[in-house]
């Protein structure tokens, strides 16, 4: 296949290594920081190592993962916004993983608006892309 488009629908690659209950950062591509959801619901890669930025894994289904902050707060999309959502079982809460192969990295497709993903830009805004896992949507999985 010659790029990315030639391969679309993707389909959900084997996540590497998140597994139920276990705690992750994802460590942004662009920024070299992590992806953290604030108080204010909203997201950004500009985080640390700290319970804005640590995220406990769910497993909904083949595929299908939520992520809760050490604070609360689920990360979400609504709309076309980055968010947060207090809401347990929130469908804005629900994402599939795809595996990048080349670097490990993983890319988070909101289940909610199909084929977009969460993208970090370099000044650690967020945005939804769509259908295209270019380096911005690229997050590096740390199990804490």
């Amino acid at each position: 296949s010659s790029g990315i488009n030639a391969e679309w629908p993707l389909r959900p690659g084997p996540p590497q290594g998140l597994a139920h209950g276990q705690k992750v950062r994802f460590r942004c591509t662009k920024t070299s920081k992590t992806l953290r959801l604030t108080a204010a619901n909203q997201v950004n890669g500009m985080g640390g190592i700290g319970k804005w930025a640590t995220f406990q894994v769910h497993v909904l289904g083949p595929g299908t993962y939520a992520f809760l902050n050490e604070v609360g707060n689920w990360l979400a999309v609504k709309g076309s916004m980055c968010t947060g959502s207090n809401v347990y079982r929130d469908p804005d809460t629900f994402f599939l993983l795809h595996l990048n192969p080349h670097d490990r990295s993983l890319s988070l497709e909101a289940q909610s608006c199909p084929g977009w993903f969460v993208a970090v830009k370099r000044d650690g805004s967020t945005k939804l892309i769509f259908a295209d896992r270019k380096p911005s949507t690229r997050f590096l999985p740390e199990i804490v």
